[in-house]
């Protein structure tokens, strides 16, 4: 069964990007609860602003598995840590240069 919206309920989402500008503490002190907003100029919208998800309700797996990502740089799948991809750009460097 469809959910029923009432047109306040639409109504609180929608905000004239003047009136966004001009509190913009409040409105984003808010997003959580309310969920978005969708900004209008001359009654068009142009943006949806919707809040992030809190890092902290990222489990220990996860911080993680995005903190292995993160070390050693990027992963290039050659299989080289990163001194040896340094050894190796170096040795290229100089056979590139003029003898």
């Amino acid at each position: 069964m469809p959910q029923t919206i009432s047109i306040d309920d639409i109504s609180q989402h929608l905000v004239s990007i003047t009136d966004f500008r001009r509190n913009a503490g409040s409105y984003l002190d808010r997003i959580h609860s309310v969920g978005s907003y969708v900004l209008v100029r001359d009654g068009t919208p142009i943006v949806k602003v919707t809040p992030i998800k809190k890092a902290d309700t990222l489990s220990t797996k996860d911080k993680l598995s995005a903190l292995k990502r993160l070390v050693g740089g990027f992963k290039l799948g050659i299989g080289l840590t990163p001194e040896e991809l340094n050894e190796s750009y170096d040795r290229m460097y100089d056979e590139m240069l003029p003898r």
